[in-house]
């Protein structure tokens, strides 16, 4: 009986030992995960675009200094030297009167079209009586 004592203690117990020291926990700090979008409107990503979205783009058209503004991505459309530009910002010898603009919808790059806009609203468009202050703007 003595000899399994001693056995349980020289050979078993350095084992259990031993058994325990490589058991170890590792504790992980929480993480949250927040999503943060921006805020969007119309279809996800990276559903396809069907109908009166997908065929046309709104345009503001100043007939007086004859620039177009493309609101959903910021940009001007105006003409120098017989070229159209394509910028952020216009040069300063533009001055937008914002009551003095026409809302239009296009499928394709305003200036493509511009013989007809400028057509149907002629650069003295509001001084002549036609536009009322916004033109055909809804908004």
């Amino acid at each position: 009986m003595k000899a399994k004592i001693a056995y349980a203690l020289l050979v078993l117990a350095p084992a259990a030992v031993s058994l325990t020291a490589c058991v170890g926990v590792v504790e992980h700090p929480r993480r949250e995960v927040v999503v943060v979008e921006p805020e969007r409107r119309g279809p996800p990503p990276w559903a396809p675009a069907h109908g009166y979205r997908r065929k046309f783009e709104t345009y503001h058209y100043y007939p007086a200094i004859q620039v177009y503004y493309y609101p959903t991505v910021q940009k001007y459309y105006w003409l120098e030297g017989g070229d159209w530009k394509i910028g952020v910002r216009l040069p300063s010898r533009f001055v937008i009167e914002e009551t003095k603009r026409v809302v239009i919808e296009l499928d394709d790059e305003p200036h493509k079209h511009h013989g007809k806009i400028k057509g149907d609203y002629p650069p003295d468009y509001f001084e002549r009586g036609k536009g009322r202050g916004r033109g055909k703007d809804r908004s």
